[in-house]
């Protein structure tokens, strides 16, 4: 069999698997546990803003607002 050939076994079995996976969990996970999952994750969104309001003098990564700029 030529590389050709056995890639697309390869990705063909790929997809077989992430298939039955997904059906899997789909018999097994129950839709209420899925929903307070994504509730939760929606909350934690709500609760922590992307921009808490940092300065670059603030940021820990910022290794030249502390005067240490001459390396």
């Amino acid at each position: 069999m030529n590389a050709a050939g056995r890639l697309g076994a390869y990705a063909t079995g790929l997809a077989v698997i992430f298939a039955a996976s997904f059906a899997a969990a789909g018999a097994v996970v129950p839709e209420e546990t899925v929903a307070d999952w994504t509730q939760q994750a929606q909350e934690a969104v709500k609760n922590h803003p992307a921009d808490p309001g940092r300065t670059p003098a603030q940021d820990p990564a910022d290794t030249a607002a502390d005067g240490h700029d001459d390396h």
